[in-house]
């Protein structure tokens, strides 16, 4: 999540953006990142739960008590199978409607507050043109002052 807040900080930072509006572009990026995340995590935890089992001599005991490798990970494996499945399905419907969601909402910002697109001192990306302002003022910061405007060639 504090990767995602830093690779769009440009675009939420300094902004004057309601809190909903930040929430709802943070809610909007999540599922990207449980879709990334979720099959590293479950790897690292069953390494280290069976890590932990073969640490404490729990497998020789289970050995002794006549309980198979096979049967111990059994539970582990339908978990494993079930939630992959539970994965594909987020994956398949929740994550392009969110992903749809973010880019719509980071569109809805610049046209909602078009002052907000244009920053200080820096080119911004707008369509096909860049475009530097030295400086914003008047209300709302509608007025703009040292406008340079570059068009992108096709």
């Amino acid at each position: 999540m504090l990767q995602t807040v830093w690779l769009y900080i440009s675009e939420l930072a300094g902004k004057d953006l309601e809190i909903d509006i930040i929430l709802e572009f943070l809610i909007n990026v999540s599922p990207r990142l449980v879709i990334l995340v979720l099959p590293l995590t479950i790897l690292l935890s069953s390494i280290m739960v069976f890590g932990s089992i073969s640490e404490n001599y729990e497998f020789a005991a289970m050995k002794a008590s006549g309980i198979s490798l096979q049967r111990s990970m059994k539970s582990l494996i339908y978990f494993t199978f079930i939630l992959g499945l539970v994965t594909f399905i987020f994956s398949n419907n929740i994550a392009p409607i969110a992903e749809y969601n973010f880019h719509n909402l980071r569109k809805n910002i610049s046209k909602i507050k078009p002052a907000m697109a244009i920053a200080e001192g820096q080119f911004s990306q707008i369509g096909n043109y860049n475009i530097k302002v030295k400086e914003k003022y008047g209300s709302e910061d509608k007025k703009l002052k040292d406008v340079i405007i570059h068009q992108k060639k096709k």
